[in-house]
């Protein structure tokens, strides 16, 4: 599940992406087969060569035979692509020919510029219609296909930002970074379909829990991570408390026996570099996993005399004035 802001672009990229066929509603022109790309490619140039014949020869329908040309070297190959654009030539060539009516040559120069202008439209529809598949593509690129929230490549350039943005205002933001314990066991135990509704369930409680501001990636197997921008550490801790809360709450309910240990990097200091901030958070996760299972460990990035603090998870609406912290001994 995405966050509200990742979602609206998601869906909008779903929209753009079947623009072209509203009028085809069980066609995408973008993914034909190669007998169906020929058969529409070849009844749209004949039916733009009919109206190029039907018309004076002052009045160039040039750019229209784009749409079928464009057309079938997307689904066919650039080398029927070029095929149909010498048989594109060709036509002209031969409805040139044809005697030009007198009454036409008074709008000549209209005539010309009008083919211009319309060329130039149709230019600025295709680049239009290509630059938001690209933009969906690359969206798509940067979303988990199983959770829907953002996948590493897509954290990490949503941490560059934030990260720019701390170095430029400098106000503290965190990084918190959660691994499922005994993840293994629910893949072994109950099978992948089960392990894949337990990392979904996790998506949309991190969603459904944490504010529109912040961004949820899954990192990689069972491990996730949220950013907290523009926010301090005691802030940031009541957040992931209330996180792992409605967590617990879900796992419990479905019977997954599992926990999650939690690293809350925080950083009043800039990392300089996302996989500096992400290396930082996720050294606190295993610290988390390896002093006990089902805690959060948090510290503060470039302090060298803090050592990493385990906070409990509290009830429901504590108070930020009793932070339950205990520093791990040896640390």
């Amino acid at each position: 599940m995405l966050y509200s802001g990742e979602r609206s672009r998601f869906l909008t990229s779903r929209w753009l992406n079947h623009r072209m066929t509203a009028f085809f509603p069980k066609m995408n022109l973008f993914r034909l087969k190669r007998r169906d790309a020929m058969l529409f490619g070849t009844a749209l140039f004949l039916g733009v060569a009919v109206l190029d014949w039907a018309t004076s020869n002052a009045l160039s329908l040039a750019a229209f035979y784009l749409f079928p040309i464009l057309l079938v070297a997307w689904n066919c190959g650039r080398g029927w692509g070029l095929v149909f654009a010498a048989a594109a030539v060709g036509t002209q060539v031969m409805q040139a020919t044809l005697p030009e009516t007198s009454s036409i040559k008074p709008l000549r120069p209209y005539v010309a510029h009008a083919n211009v202008l319309l060329e130039y439209v149709l230019a600025v529809v295709l680049t239009g219609m290509l630059r938001k598949l690209y933009n969906q593509e690359r969206l798509n690129a940067r979303i988990d296909a199983l959770t829907e929230v953002r996948n590493r490549k897509g954290f990490q350039e949503a941490l560059a930002n934030d990260i720019a943005r701390h170095e430029r205002k400098g106000i503290t933001f965190c990084l918190a970074y959660i691994d499922c314990d005994n993840f293994k066991q629910v893949n072994d135990n109950h099978g992948h379909a089960e392990g894949d509704r337990l990392l979904k369930a996790i998506a949309d409680v991190a969603v459904e829990t944490l504010r529109r501001s912040d961004t949820v990636g899954r990192i990689g197997g069972d491990e996730f991570a949220v950013i907290l921008p523009e926010t301090g550490r005691t802030e940031a801790l009541f957040v992931v408390d209330k996180l792992q809360h409605k967590l617990r709450a879900v796992t419990h309910l479905r019977q997954w026996g599992v926990s999650f240990s939690i690293g809350v990097a925080v950083f009043d200091k800039t990392p300089g570099a996302a996989t500096a901030a992400m290396e930082f958070a996720d050294r606190l996760m295993y610290t988390a996993k390896e002093s006990s299972k089902g805690f959060t460990v948090w510290n503060s990035f470039g302090d060298p005399a803090r050592m990493p603090t385990i906070w409990e998870a509290q009830t429901a609406g504590a108070s930020d004035n009793a932070p339950n912290t205990e520093p791990l001994p040896g640390a």
